[in-house]
């Protein structure tokens, strides 16, 4: 199964995949002006400055904060994409995958900054609900309501599987690793804890995380610090490696480019979810109105969650020494191994950080889900998805990760396929403003009829 499962995402994931979805990114950023400089007062201080002087908004009780939608979707992405997925992408394709994943998230900037502001540009309430996101472009964008369908039926699917069961295999794997909890047993709780969470909707879950996600960034941040002074030394030599695994021609045994950029391009995009548009959907729930606001809003997502968190992930694993070409060390085993070299209190560290963070992403992913669910079948099935999405998690916890990975590199392909379309037809519709608003408030958008 792994065998069939690999041989797929490989095709998924092959070079007209990778050069769609960069060819993208990097139309975007020309026609942007390159954004993601000319405009970093924009997106990184202007977003900085929004999360301690809130703007006024059309509030009407039923949204989240801005603060919340951006904690939801760090969380949606960030921890097992982030530990996990950089130790399974440097276990890959090599060293110079964290070149190609972090190449391939400055250029993603552009594309989230794009598919975020239609996301907005695009919504409207129906029934009092407000609905946005990639589903709504597709459908009064492009004029495609035949592909928004279909894009819904990705992400649910995929809520299940690179949303879910990949989540959850690596909260088993860790606590496994790190403190020698069967998985079986980690699987029931995950279920069960997860069930009563999902049961409260979009405001619980961006209220846990408003708290969760400071908090475990900075322990993270913490402990990868620890690690990069620790072994100083070996940041140069590990940088060389990073630039020469990255175009290096490869053989039997070594590791080549092209792999490299497969497998940076494919993790980089499973973490930052950059170009899949699943960040769309619930940036549509936050009670801002302004697009560009919610565009800079997910470039700095991609930012901190790729360049930032991904980047040092990456430089603790390969300065810490444990990992060579020949390592068969994979996903969370490779990511705890590497912390664990600062002492047994790096590796329960690392593992319960690992733990959390992808039950974050589980529940996160699961509003992805509902959404989706919700476009295809209105109001019918929402008890038993989230049934279903608990009972899925108890799978993953047990599975294979190999597998799990292969599967989680199929369904984001997929769903980067429509989504990058869409973004890509409404190009004309995207507005770039690169300075920081000082009156006070964003400016109203009105809510499209239904």
């Amino acid at each position: 199964m792994n065998g069939i499962l690999n041989s797929a995402a490989n095709v998924v994931w092959g070079t007209p995949m990778l050069l769609f979805y960069l060819s993208a990114a990097v139309m975007f950023t020309i026609r942007s002006r390159l954004f993601q400089l000319t405009g970093i007062n924009r997106w990184m201080s202007g977003t900085l400055l929004r999360f301690f002087k809130p703007q006024k908004s059309e509030n009407t009780g039923n949204g989240i904060s801005q603060f919340g939608a951006f904690c939801s979707v760090l969380a949606a992405c960030i921890g097992t994409g982030n530990i996990v997925g950089v130790a399974s992408a440097i276990a890959s394709g090599g060293a110079g995958t964290v070149f190609w994943m972090c190449l391939s998230a400055f250029l993603g900037m552009a594309t989230s900054y794009a598919e975020n502001s239609l996301g907005i540009k695009y919504r409207r309430k129906v029934s009092g609900k407000v609905k946005g996101g990639a589903f709504m472009y597709m459908h009064d964008g492009v004029k495609m309501p035949g592909l928004a369908k279909a894009y819904a039926g990705l992400c649910l699917f995929s809520s299940l599987g690179s949303g879910n069961m990949t989540q959850a295999n690596s909260v088993s794997e860790s606590l496994f690793r790190g403190f020698g909890i069967p998985q079986a047993v980690t699987g029931i709780a995950v279920a069960a804890i997860c069930f009563l969470i999902i049961r409260g909707g979009v405001k619980r879950i961006a209220k846990i995380n408003e708290y969760a996600v400071p908090a475990m960034s900075l322990g993270f941040l913490s402990l990868s610090l620890w690690i990069l002074l620790k072994n100083r030394k070996n940041l140069l030599p590990c940088s060389i490696n990073i630039i020469n695994g990255a175009f290096k021609k490869g053989d039997k045994n070594k590791f080549s480019g092209k792999t490299a950029m497969r497998y940076g391009i494919a993790r980089g995009v499973f973490s930052n979810e950059a170009g899949i548009g699943s960040s769309t959907i619930i940036h549509a729930e936050d009670e801002a109105s302004s697009a560009t606001d919610q565009g800079c809003l997910g470039a700095f997502e991609v930012f901190t969650d790729t360049i930032l968190l991904c980047t040092i992930t990456a430089l603790s694993i390969l300065v810490s020494g444990v990992w060579n070409e020949g390592s068969r060390l994979f996903g969370a085993e490779l990511s705890i191994a590497a912390y664990a070299s600062v002492g047994e209190w790096g590796k329960k560290g690392i593992a319960l950080l690992t733990a959390v963070f992808g039950f974050a992403s589980l529940v996160g992913w699961s509003f992805y889900g509902e959404k989706s669910r919700e476009e295809i079948f209105k109001e019918r099935f929402s008890e038993m998805y989230k049934y279903l999405y608990c009972s899925v998690a108890f799978l993953g916890c047990i599975s294979s990760p190999k597998i799990i990975w292969s599967l989680s590199d199929i369904t984001n392909g997929l769903m980067a396929l429509p989504n990058l379309f869409s973004v890509i037809s409404l190009r004309n519709e995207v507005s770039w403003e690169k300075k920081i608003r000082r009156t006070g408030a964003s400016p109203r958008i009105r809510f499209r009829r239904a």
